[in-house]
């Protein structure tokens, strides 16, 4: 009896421990992208952007931005200056307690009529998709508004996971994951004569 006790008890210890691996797998597994209507968009580059300490004490903005696989960053001297190809580009502004970083927890879309709190998403056209994107076309992307939902923001050392769950001005949802350790850049430390919101230069609405 204490043989067949003991085996049980090895068996369902193994059970348990595939189903955690399992588990396990199936959030590394996360496909790191972003859906909007029927297309999902596989993220290849994430990074942000500080816009500094917004006019309530304490509060600061941190424009995150996941851009499509499709398209490539270019840099110069180290700090992100323009766009190739085509792709769509999702970007979110955070509202955090912190000027270089975004702290952990959930950020709800923030109503314009709201006074600014950390977390926080920001409207009123800072936080937005760009569909089809195109560096090589004078036509100018489709953009959609965020206007409800929230972001999830988990931190591990250097390594962020986004979890997005965002509503838009047309009725539509945005949905999707990352996971990576974005580079977020000071836009105070730009060169002369870069675009603060530097990848949406394409549009001349922007």
């Amino acid at each position: 009896m204490k043989t067949t006790l003991s085996k049980i008890g090895i068996l369902i210890l193994m059970l348990s421990i595939g189903s955690a691996a399992c588990k396990k797998d199936k959030k590394d597994d996360t496909k790191i992208s972003f859906k909007y209507n029927q297309k999902e968009a596989e993220i290849g580059t994430a990074l942000g952007m500080q816009y500094g300490e917004s006019p309530v004490t304490g509060v600061f903005g941190i424009e995150m931005e996941f851009l499509e696989k499709t398209l490539t960053v270019h840099y110069t001297n180290n700090y992100p200056d323009s766009l190739s190809g085509k792709g769509d580009a999702l970007a979110v502004t955070f509202l955090t307690d912190k000027v270089n970083e975004i702290t952990p927890g959930v950020y709800n879309y923030l109503p314009l009529t709201q006074a600014l709190t950390a977390y926080s998403i920001y409207g009123d056209g800072e936080s937005f998709l760009m569909i089809n994107l195109d560096s090589s076309s004078q036509v100018d992307p489709t953009e959609v508004d965020v206007t409800g939902g929230k972001v999830t923001v988990g931190k591990s050392g250097n390594v962020y996971e986004f979890t997005f769950d965002l509503t838009t001005s047309v009725n539509t949802t945005i949905t999707g994951y990352y996971k990576g350790q974005p580079t977020i850049y000071n836009q105070k430390k730009k060169k002369a004569g870069m675009h603060q919101n530097w990848f949406p230069q394409v549009n001349g609405n922007r």
